[in-house]
Order: C-alpha cells, then structure tokens, then sequence
C-alpha cells in the first residue's frame, strides 16, 4: 500500500534536518528503522524558503503555549531577567493585527515599539508555504487568503496605500499550451463552471468507483446518488440567492434578530430544508469562514462581514489574492515599520519575492523592533491599573524568561491566550473572554507535478461530500514578483485543501475541544496518508497516481483558527452588553485588546481595524 501511495518515495516532502530524513510513513528509503523525534512526526516538511520552519502552529511554538496555559511558567516569573527595555508600546502578536498596531502607533503618537510573536517568522495565519517542484517554485497560503477590491478613498484602500500597497488588484496567469483553455478561478472560493460534485463512499460507492456531478446547479443535481427531496433541498439553497430581507448595517433590527437564533435555523426557514440536509451537506460549507458548522453559529455570520466592509469589493474584478494569501500584506507591514527587512523599494514586486533580513528584525535603535520565537506568558501592570507607571511583559525564548516593559500595551494575539496571558485582567473581561469560541483548521498544500488529471475530467475545482477537507480548485496565480506568468493542465500546481471539525449536533465548546484533539493528535505520516488515499479514490478517473503525481505534501495545523461566534455573541442577550463590546469599550489600565475576534468575523480587515481602535485608545 505504502509503495503504491508513494509513502516511500523520496520526494519534496522528504527532508534532511541534522542528518535525519524525515519520513512521512516512517520508512526511510531502504525500510530501515528511523528514529523520528515527536516535533519531526508531528511538523513534517515545512517547504522551504523563509517559511520552512513555521508550517502553522509547529510542535515548539504549541510546546510553549500549552505550557504558558497550564501555568508552568508560574513559579519562575520572579527570576525572569529583566533587558531593560522600555518601550512606548508592545504589541503582543506578530500577526495582522499586532503589525498594524505598531503602523497605527506610530502614526498617531511615535515612540519605541516593540512586537513580540511566539512564532518563527511574523504574520500569524497570513504566511506562505514555497516549494520547488521540477524547477520551478511554487506559492501557496497557510490561512488568511483573499482581499477584495476596495473603495478609492475608503477606510481599507486609505491603509493599503499606508503600507505601500501599489496597486487595487493584480493580473493574473494566462493560459499556455495547445491544450483548449479551460476557466480557472482566482481564488479558493470562486466556482466556475468546469466544477464537480463528488459523492465517494460516504454513499454507498467503491473505492475509485465514485460519482460526480459536473456543473452541479446548470444540471440541477443529475446523476447525484440521493434521494429527490435531498436533491431538491440542495436545489433551493444552491440557486434561491434572493427574496429574504438582509441586514443594511450592523446593529439594525433585522442584524439583532439574526443574532438571536443559530444559523441553521435561518437556512432551515430561508430555503425550506431540513436540518439533515443542513448538518449533511452544508457544514461546514455555510459558516466555512467560522470554522463550524451552521448548527451552533449565529445566523448573522451570514452577514457579518459584508455589513462590516459595505465599501469593498468590485463584483467584475472578484476576490483578489497574492499567490501566499494575505502574507503579502504582512510583508509590506513589516517593510513600512522597518525598511531594512527586506532589499529593495517598498513596492509589492520586490517585498514579494525579496528573502526576510532576519537580523534587521530586532535591532538596537530602530523605532520599531519585531522578536520572534518570544511567547508572551505574563502580562501585569506595575501597581494599581488604575494608576500605574507602566506594564511589564514577560515572554519565554530559548527556554529563558525574560522581561520588558512598556506604557502601554495592545493585546494583539487570539482571545485564547489573552485571557491566560493578562495576570491582573478584571471579572469583567474574564467573563466576557469565557464567551469566546474557537475551532481549529488545518490547512494542507499538496504540491502536484501537474494537474492533467483534473483537465482529463473537466474540471478545475471540486467539492465533496464526506473526507478530509470540503473542496479544491487550481488557480491562476497573481503576477507579483517572478511568478511564472502562464498556466496549462501541465504546470505544476498547489492544491489547497481546508480541513474543518464540525460535528453537527455536539456544543460548540465540544466541537472545538473535540477537532483540536484530533487535529493534535494525528501524525503527520497518518494525515498523509489519508490525503493520498483519498485523492487516488476521487481522481481515479483522470489517471491520477499519488506515487507519480504528488511531489509534496505541507501541513498547516492552525489550533484555534476561527472565532465561532454563537447566538448573541455580536449584541448581546437579554440586555447584556456582547462579550467583544466589553473588550473593545475602554482599555484596562494601559492594555488594550485587538485581534479580529473582537469583530467576531476573522477578516484582515478586521485585524487591522481592531488594531486601529486599540492603539487611539491607548494614545487619546
């Protein structure tokens, strides 16, 4: 079985850390007995280029939270050795938001400011995956993934020019070969119609035996294996878009009602169907962008984000994205703070393709200074938080404790850790962070030499029912930097595959406790595994051959991915004030709280929005 998935091939997945190749199947190529630490069996390949170290949450950077959760910092705190420093503002989390708090910093105010993040290199979940694959380098996003157009003049298109981002949306890859084009997204989310439905064995079917539905809403569902009331259920949610009266802005009547009930009950009522045809086929395809399924998620999620963002968006141009996702824009944040980060012009071309300077990262007298592999574990006022001179920071790096301080702080990291992090938080907010739900994600690119076996089947994207992940598509990548500028069925490629846990019908505690276990505790060697059979059962029919045809598999395990925001979440109940209203209302002391979950829809223009309204509470 190994020899037939290519488990034993020694592909790009492979490789040499310290002398000892890491072997996805645990075979090494001549079957002798590895020995394979628990970081290797659990990280796997991580690519190459700056990112190789920082796949998602990698077994150090989990290492040192689990370890801040559980409290075994505690008793060493007191001999933490102090650098110091004083800065004017700390931003805990190296992601969007704790990037775009130092940008807002210093533009409102100016100072020392330092960002610490507990991951390898910055970004948060908007970081890239390379390859290189039959000598040519492939690009593909761990997490944050789209951007759409936005409005000259607008709040988004005001900070985009800020960080130097030169243009509002990009040209994309033209086809190449003799090959008749065929229509290929821009995005992971775009469906056009060369799109297949997959129904394997989940539905009676045999391995390699499975069938698929092309153009599945032009030809009405033929040939689906399920009943006519299913497939008439599915007709009306796929193709009745209209009729229902929408929210018009955030906090209106009909946004107040929605978040009063879950948002299955709202599928259920808007289009007529049943609740098992919403936990069987649309969980978690509705409230995919919450990471659970539409059961436990405030009907309002539906509506959330373009409520939030009424500007965005042009419908002809559609999402945009870099070829790494939204990793770009926290690359042209980190070049705005500090322009020695990266060679060249603060242009989307060079900062793109340009490697990090590392050691221009947390450098002595810049006014900005960014330190990585640093977990925040102890956050507390110095004194009364009331009255306070300043706050001291204390993080772990290289299994060493030390301290900062800082007159303020925005707590830019998930609301999972800034509750643990934050020693002197109040009643208030502890209770109010309780109300925070979080689901994990995993996130797996799987590089292919070519993907001729989806062109033979017609098709460039899919969805299915039942598996590991929900859909696929090839896409034509953005022409940033030197990405290659052409595409055909025998370019290699990356498909991404997003990997949920929802379990319809648990509660949504339960769901995100239940999906992280697993997503934790399953090998990298046994997800591989698991991806490879899967892909050989549903593309079959085009000839595909993981042995041949995969040439590297990356996986992104992100623990806390998504805020599941359930009913009530965005306005409250019974008259009581929401839980990200009280985070949000005024900051404690000298720490203010960012992060899109405080939002309750994880977007990076939330991020940034947040980190916006942190930082003018801190300096107004």
């Amino acid at each position: 079985m190994s020899d037939r998935l290519g488990m034993d091939e020694a592909i790009s997945r492979r490789d040499f850390v310290n002398g000892a190749l890491l072997a996805g199947a645990g075979l090494l190529l001549h079957r002798q007995a590895p020995t394979i630490s628990p970081a290797d069996a659990f990280n796997g390949y991580g690519g190459i280029g700056d990112y190789r170290h920082a796949n998602g949450n990698t077994w150090d950077v989990l290492s040192a939270g689990h370890a801040m959760r559980d409290g075994a910092f505690a008793t060493r705190i007191a001999d933490a050795i102090d650098t110091g420093e004083m800065y004017d503002l700390v931003a805990v989390g190296g992601g969007i938001s704790g990037l775009a708090a130092a940008i807002f910093f210093q533009k409102y105010r100016g100072g020392r400011c330092l960002v610490v993040d507990n991951h390898p290199i910055f970004g948060g979940e908007a970081k890239r995956n390379e390859f290189f694959v039959d000598g040519q380098r492939l690009t593909a996003h761990q997490g944050s993934a789209i951007f759409l157009v936005p409005r000259k003049g607008g709040y988004t298109d005001r900070f985009y020019e800020m960080i130097g981002m030169d243009r509002p949306a990009f040209k994309y890859q033209t086809w190449r070969g003799p090959s008749p084009e065929m229509p290929l997204a821009h995005s992971p989310y775009e469906t056009p119609r060369n799109y297949g439905f997959y129904f394997g064995p989940q539905f009676g079917q045999r391995p390699g035996m499975g069938v698929w539905v092309m153009d599945p809403w032009g030809r009405k569902l033929e040939g689906a294996p399920i009943s006519d009331l299913t497939r008439a259920e599915l007709l009306r949610w796929g193709t009745n878009r209209v009729g229902f009266p929408a929210p018009q802005t955030e906090g209106d009547a009909i946004s107040r009602q929605l978040d009063s009930i879950t948002l299955e009950e709202h599928l259920m009522a808007r289009h007529d169907i049943s609740r098992e045809t919403v936990r069987r086929f649309l969980s978690p395809i509705e409230g995919g962008g919450y990471g659970l399924g539409p059961d436990v998620l405030s009907a309002y999620c539906g509506y959330a984000i373009e409520n939030q963002f009424p500007e965005d968006g042009d419908d002809e141009l559609g999402d945009q994205m870099f070829p790494d996702g939204n990793g770009g824009f926290a690359r042209l944040m980190v070049k705005t703070l500090i322009p020695d980060a990266f060679a060249g012009p603060r242009t989307v071309d060079a900062v793109w393709q340009n490697l990090v300077n590392f050691r221009a990262l947390d450098r002595a007298g810049q006014s900005t200074r960014l330190r990585l592999n640093a977990t925040v574990v102890h956050v507390e006022h110095a004194g009364d938080p009331a009255n306070a001179p300043h706050v001291v920071i204390t993080y772990v790096k290289g299994g060493q404790l030390f301290t900062v301080k800082a007159r303020s702080v925005v707590m830019a990291g998930g609301s999972w850790t800034a509750q643990h992090i934050v020693h002197d938080l109040p009643a208030s907010h502890r209770e109010a962070y309780a109300q925070f739900y979080r689901s994990p994600c995993l996130m797996t690119n799987i590089a292919v030499r070519n993907w001729r076996f989806l062109y033979k089947m017609g098709m460039s994207g899919c969805r299915w029912f039942g598996g590991l992940g929900d859909y696929l598509s090839v896409r034509k990548m953005a022409l940033v930097g030197k990405e290659n500028p052409t595409i055909g069925p025998d370019s290699p490629t990356v498909l991404t595959i997003k990997v949920l846990f929802a379990q319809p019908g648990l509660s949504i505690a339960e769901q995100g406790a239940r999906g992280r276990a697993t997503l934790l505790g399953t090998s990298f060697a046994q997800y591989e595994r698991a991806f490879r059979e899967q892909m050989a059962d549903m593309f079959a029919a085009g000839g595909f051959d993981p042995r041949r045809d995969i040439a590297g598999i990356i996986l992104n395990r992100w623990g806390h991915a998504y805020v599941n925001p359930q009913p009530g979440f965005f306005f409250g109940v019974n008259g009581k004030p929401a839980p990200r209203d009280i985070l949000r209302h005024r900051p404690h002391g000298r720490i203010a709280f960012a992060n899109t979950d405080l939002a309750g829809a994880s977007d990076h223009r939330n991020s940034i929005r947040e980190a916006d309204r942190a930082v003018q509470q801190l300096v107004h």
